[in-house]
């Protein structure tokens, strides 16, 4: 099964495309599944007429079956409009950090996302219920994304109020938490944040809070990327006089076989341990493998793979991967972790079943809004 991926840079983490890359490539080597696999490369994923000239590449020179775009859905339009007459599919990944676009569902795109839009918005709703005021801490960068909006909604719709909103620089030469701490040390009521950060910058906050003199104990409820575990070991560790609390897609010590096998199996290819990007490339793995072992079938019409998907559980390492049939997105559960002083992860909840949440979303009427055009992590 002939297959194009395009790729994006990322300067938060230098090895997503790899990692991505390199667990579809792991799943499908452990399965024996023929997969050739033409790459190229679309930048920070915002160029669209870059995108639309690769993708055109892909699917009319190089007459890939699939077409897989790591971008986000404002950018893939285009490529969805190419692809439509073609019935080719095109099987979008990202973190899930925005809200569903205007065009979507369109009948030949698949979105395989990370979710963390669900994942945050469950985060909040659980710090709703555990405190009643909070700062919201987050980058100019993270600030961009729908993450933010999910972290932050849900809580004041439950009663909380926002006493304060930080908004730190997004690099770490100029990252400077100072203001935080001031107000936390005036303001001994407020004891919960709400904190939206990703990888380096994520571990900067943490470290400059751990310093802090801050004279309340802190609670804090973190979106996904604050609480992606490799957070320690590629940036330095950390000792933490305080929780961090929050909904995750994933986590390396989820207790089923299937992540068992996915550690293994990752590591035995890449003699590396498995992260975030190597999961969600392995989970795009086994879809990739449904689509090859069912080719008789649909031969590789997009409509047809489409309806066939609906009625198919993949055993992931996350869980059930399920696809909602009314947006063509890829559902998963959700898990609830807690890290102790070390930044280690305690899985203590989850919610199995975030479909009717991804409704909720979906059907939500927010008005316009503004944001980067980036996929989040790619810049």
């Amino acid at each position: 099964m002939k297959t194009g991926v395009l790729l994006p840079k990322s300067t938060f983490h230098p090895l997503l495309q790899h990692d991505f890359l390199q667990g579809m490539q792991a799943y499908l080597q452990y399965r024996n599944i023929n997969v050739e696999f033409i790459t190229a490369n679309i930048g920070y994923g915002t160029d669209e007429d870059l995108l639309v000239e690769q993708a055109e590449k892909l699917l009319l020179e190089q007459q890939v079956q699939v077409l897989i775009v790591y971008a986000d859905q404002i950018t893939v339009s285009k490529i969805a409009n190419l692809a439509k007459p073609l019935n080719r599919l095109v099987l979008v990944v990202n973190n899930g950090a925005k809200y569903q676009h205007e065009w979507e569902p369109h009948p030949v795109v698949l979105s395989h996302t990370l979710n963390n839009v669900i994942q945050c918005r469950l985060t909040s709703a659980y710090a709703a219920k555990h405190a009643t005021s909070a700062a919201v801490c987050t980058s100019f960068y993270d600030g961009g994304y729908a993450v933010c909006h999910s972290m932050v909604q849900p809580f004041e719709n439950l009663g909380g109020q926002v006493e304060y909103n930080f908004v730190s620089q997004y690099t770490v030469r100029d990252f400077n938490s100072t203001p935080l701490h001031q107000f936390l040390n005036t303001r001994p009521d407020v004891q919960t944040l709400l904190a939206i950060y990703n990888g380096e910058l994520a571990h900067c906050f943490l470290q400059q809070l751990q310093q802090a003199n801050i004279s309340q104990p802190l609670q804090i409820f973190g979106s996904p990327m604050l609480l992606d575990e490799t957070i320690t070991s590629v940036h330095g560790s950390l000792k933490l006089p305080f929780r961090i609390t929050g909904y995750v897609p994933w986590v390396s010590t989820l207790n089923n076989k299937a992540n068992l096998l996915l550690k293994e199996q990752f590591t035995h290819y890449t003699g590396r341990e498995v992260n975030l990007p190597g999961m969600h490339g392995w989970d795009t793995g086994m879809i990739l493998e449904h689509i090859y072992n069912t080719g008789d079938i649909h031969r590789f019409r997009a409509r047809e793979i489409l309806a066939a998907l609906q009625h198919i559980t993949l055993d992931s390492p996350r869980g059930a991967l399920q696809m909602d049939t009314t947006t063509n997105y890829m559902i998963t559960p959700a898990w609830l972790v807690q890290t102790n002083e070390d930044f280690e992860m305690e899985v203590i909840g989850g919610i199995d079943n975030t479909a009717p949440l991804w409704q909720e979303i979906v059907n939500e009427k927010r008005g316009v809004a503004t944001g980067w055009i980036n996929t989040y992590l790619c810049a």
